[in-house]
């Protein structure tokens, strides 16, 4: 089955940074002909991106990661532009808030997150990227993830966030293997 994968960090390919280990996307890989365009830290317009830079014709299957409706484009990250594995990273509070603890460079931006940013916005321009996602997928074969915030349609694996979470996909190795063998069993369906 060829199959593609869109989304964040929790769908990305940390073997890029952490060779060796293995995530539910690199098992899959093991069954199937696997494209991993995820990227970690990657907001949900970027996932669109993903999305729309494919040709949805070559796959069988697509899966999308979903991320928190709190990132915000940026064409590139000014601090991570030397990092494999979030090179492509957008802008989320609590990343910028630490990078201002030691850079005072980035105390604007930790300004505009508190005096500026409208989580109200933030929230509605979310929902309509979902519904592009949503109405470019609506014909094909496509399995949505969340892990964090609840997306209409999608498999919710918050709960197993809370209690397995580990360094590969943010999951221990039990982690991946369920969330793995969940997206198997809606595969073969």
């Amino acid at each position: 089955m060829r199959i593609l994968i869109t989304g964040d960090s929790f769908a990305a390919d940390w073997q890029k940074k952490y060779p060796g280990q293995i995530g539910w996307p690199n098992l899959l890989s093991d069954l199937h002909a696997v494209t991993n365009l995820a990227q970690a830290g990657c907001s949900e317009y970027r996932i669109y991106k993903q999305i729309i830079s494919s040709d949805l014709d070559q796959f069988d299957f697509i899966i999308v990661s979903h991320t928190s409706p709190y990132r915000i484009y940026t064409e590139y990250h000014p601090n991570r532009v030397n990092d494999v594995l979030h090179r492509y990273c957008d802008l989320l509070y609590s990343d910028i808030e630490e990078l201002a603890k030691i850079n005072p460079e980035y105390l604007s931006a930790v300004e505009y997150f508190k005096k500026f940013f409208s989580l109200e916005y933030a929230d509605f321009c979310h929902k309509l990227i979902l519904d592009k996602i949503n109405a470019l997928l609506k014909n094909r074969q496509a399995i949505h993830l969340s892990h964090i915030v609840q997306t209409a349609n999608s498999i919710n694996f918050s709960d197993l966030y809370k209690t397995h979470r580990g360094l590969i996909n943010h999951y221990n190795d039990e982690g991946n293997q369920i969330i793995y063998k969940k997206i198997i069993e809606e595969l073969s369906k």
